[in-house]
């Protein structure tokens, strides 16, 4: 299933540290009653409980990849300035 890199960046809950020396990502999963999986306030699946389980695992990762990616970015124009 997946999500969009756009959705992603949209709805990812990304702060800095309190000295302002890192990233922090949250990470909201909800599983309801009926089955639904949402990640972040996005609901990733309506499918049956275990694969609706996968398909929130696979959303958290490709959000955890684009964290990865923006702490990469983050770095890399600390250490330009330096």
């Amino acid at each position: 299933m997946g999500a969009s890199l756009k959705r992603i960046r949209e709805s990812m809950d990304v702060k800095p540290t309190a000295k302002d020396k890192g990233l922090i990502l949250t990470l909201r999963l909800v599983a309801y009653d009926n089955g639904i999986v949402e990640l972040d306030g996005i609901p990733v699946s309506q499918l049956p409980d275990d694969e609706g389980w996968l398909a929130g695992a696979e959303v958290a990762l490709q959000t955890m990849d684009e964290f990865r990616r923006q702490v990469v970015r983050r770095r890399n124009a600390a250490q330009a300035t330096e």
